[in-house]
């Protein structure tokens, strides 16, 4: 039978009550035994984190909520097999710059955590994520609501063998001198070797809905292993999903761990009028120059439907480069800005198949090889008639590129293929 401890429901505490100092909610949940459950039905406004060591069931009822009044994460977890329900958290604004989680998972690097559940819940206004997680097995994030948030809604650093599912993440802020944000980002540290500091793999991030980061991206993995983004809905992000490359330890200048066993599939991605140039899809493998020897991004993109990605001549609906036999099939891409897909370099046999591009303005290019080092096929791709029409729905900007093009439905595009100086086969 789960024992049960209930901080029922009553006053809520200030920062001169016993709560904060005195600490009665950290009493309560020390005495749970292992296996045990803490049920908090009442609102505690706290000033230090909630430290969670050892296993056992937190689950929110009726007013239930803990409120952050410093820069301090709201609930802290140490230890494995932690179940965290209906979670209501508060930070101290997402615009305040600080540190502080919602809901950390902290795991050794050498001995990570592993059973950690975290489902249901409300978080809004923390200063950097909803739900951070490092070094952490076997785990699911399900089911959140998160809001107002400064870096990311949910973070992952090596983390294993987990589904992030049916969240909601909105409005993330970005503020001060941070470089960069996300609805849900999988990472590795790249202040050491994969031996070392492992990458985030075969996660599934299933049916979330990301929306209002403008300034970065909406889903991300860096150097990530056989991840799966699939079913999700993705609007007002300046990058709807990204899967890129890690830093070099020794040079951060340069990348060297790329992702590899990608699955992007099935996602909705728009892109509002009026955000920084940014694409739908991004896959980048590590290196930057054309033909690097520098590892390479693998996978597929399929399925999905992207409107309005590009706003820049190396931007596009769909964005590839440095992958080595990369799929890119089925996708529906309406309204791209200056590019539809675009191969920028350095993609080994890579298939462009049966995709429907519809409209693309500014440059209006379908499909464009920009530079060097690309090869593999691009065929059964639909063209749709626009007003108005495609400038070129084939572009080869650059030689020592080698394709096979046949079976594309052209439609009234001005210029169906142009060569630029690539071997052609159909």
């Amino acid at each position: 039978m789960v024992a049960a401890v209930v901080m029922r429901r009553g006053p809520v505490p200030t920062e001169a009550a016993d709560d904060l100092d005195g600490d009665a909610l950290q009493d309560a949940l020390d005495v749970v035994p292992d296996g045990g459950e803490l049920v908090i039905t009442r609102a505690w406004t706290r000033s230090r984190s909630l430290v969670v060591r050892r296993p056992l069931r937190i689950r929110f009822a009726g007013a239930g909520a803990i409120r952050m009044v410093t820069d301090s994460t709201a609930i802290l977890v140490e230890t494995s097999s932690v179940e965290i329900v209906d979670a209501v958290l508060s930070g101290i604004g997402a615009d305040s710059g600080g540190g502080s989680h919602g809901i950390a998972v902290i795991g050794p690097r050498k001995t990570p955590l592993h059973g950690i559940t975290i489902r249901g819940g409300r978080f809004q206004d923390i200063a950097h994520d909803g739900v951070h997680l490092e070094y952490c097995d076997r785990f699911r994030v399900s089911g959140t609501r998160m809001q107002r948030l400064g870096y990311a809604g949910i973070l992952g650093i090596g983390v294993v063998d987990g589904t992030i599912d049916a969240n909601s993440v909105s409005d993330v802020r970005q503020p001060g001198d941070r470089v960069n944000s996300y609805g849900i980002t999988l990472t590795r540290d790249a202040r050491a070797a994969p031996a070392q500091t492992r990458r985030s793999a075969r996660i599934r991030v299933l049916r979330n809905r990301i929306s209002g980061v403008p300034e970065w991206e909406g889903i991300d993995t860096h150097a990530g292993e056989d991840i799966e983004i699939r079913g999700n809905v993705v609007s007002g992000c300046r990058v709807g999903i990204a899967a890129v490359p890690s830093k070099d330890p020794a040079d951060r200048n340069q990348t060297s761990v790329a992702p590899i066993g990608l699955t992007i599939a099935d996602n909705t991605v728009t892109r509002a009028p009026g955000l920084a140039p940014g694409s739908a899809i991004l896959v980048s493998g590590a290196g930057t120059t054309v033909g690097s020897t520098r590892p390479r991004a693998t996978g597929k993109v399929a399925g999905n439907v992207l409107t309005g990605g590009g706003g820049a001549e190396g931007e596009g609906g769909i964005l590839v480069k440095l992958t080595r036999g990369m799929t890119i099939e089925g996708n529906r891409l309406e309204a791209s800005v200056d590019n539809g897909i675009c191969l920028a370099h350095s993609n080994a046999s890579v298939s462009v198949r049966a995709n429907r591009v519809n409209g693309v303005t500014g440059d209006g290019v379908g499909v464009n090889v920009r530079e060097g080092a690309n090869d593999g096929v691009i065929s059964g791709n639909r063209f749709g008639s626009s007003r108005p029409a495609l400038v070129v729905a084939v572009r080869f900007g650059a030689r020592g590129n080698r394709f096979r093009v046949s079976g594309n439905s052209w439609a009234n595009a001005r210029v169906r293929l142009a060569r630029g100086g690539a071997v052609i086969t159909s």
